[in-house]
């Protein structure tokens, strides 16, 4: 301790420096997450979303149960492979406080990593905190192009 500086004035430091560490926490609880979802890579097709299977970063799209996450002009979309033949395509923002969802592939589930709901492939919801289901959006799979309908 500097001889300018008492131990009345060290305390008040460490006292803000917990409360800005605690603000900091709060913040970070209420907001979106970073997921740990693979980010794809879609275009813009005539108004819908379009992700090219044979772009690096679509290639977990490429087996059953893989997933990627998207952004869309109006909202963050992740995007399943649920067949060979078929993909779902939901909003990845949690319903209950707006974090970003992950999907879990060995239980079909959607997963909040802040509040701990969890949602069907369907987007309905399994278990709360959340009450409303994610947004679904109609998604099609024709050879190496998935399309997310956005309207």
């Amino acid at each position: 301790m500097s001889k300018d500086c008492t131990r009345r004035c060290a305390l008040k430091g460490i006292g803000g420096f917990a409360a800005g560490t605690f603000m900091l926490r709060l913040v970070g609880c209420g907001g979106s997450s970073s997921s740990t979802e693979p980010g794809g890579t879609a275009t813009m097709c005539a108004g819908n979303l379009c992700l090219d299977l044979t772009n690096p970063a679509n290639a977990a799209l490429a087996n059953v149960g893989g997933s990627v996450i998207v952004d869309a002009p109006a909202d963050t979309i992740v995007v399943i492979r649920t067949s060979t033949s078929t993909v779902t395509a939901l909003s990845a923002i949690c319903t209950h406080q707006g974090c970003t969802v992950e999907f879990d592939a060995n239980h079909s589930l959607l997963l909040c990593p802040c509040h701990g709901s969890e949602f069907a492939e369907t987007g309905s919801v399994v278990q709360g905190p959340a009450r409303q289901p994610l947004r679904s959006y109609q998604a099609t799979l024709s050879g190496n192009q998935i399309t997310v309908v956005l309207a």
